[in-house]
């Protein structure tokens, strides 16, 4: 298996269990085990990439405006 991304999906056939990669640590393999069986890549739900978009944005130091002061 390749290295895994921030954002990937992993998932267990036999008890349909999701992992969701939310940082790269540098491993040369990602390989995860459920059930004794080896996990496999998945495409993400649409609703999950929704998430993952404003999470990104998120952390790219977007704010948001600031409120004016009354006085």
């Amino acid at each position: 298996m390749a290295s895994l991304k921030e954002g990937d999906y992993l998932t267990c056939e036999v008890c349909e269990l999701v992992v969701v990669v939310d940082e790269e640590c540098g491993c040369a393999v990602g390989g995860l085990i459920c059930c004794e069986e080896p996990m496999i890549k998945m495409k993400a739900p649409a609703k999950a990439k929704k998430a993952a978009a404003k999470k990104v944005a998120k952390k790219a130091g977007k704010k948001p405006a600031a409120k004016a002061k009354k006085k």
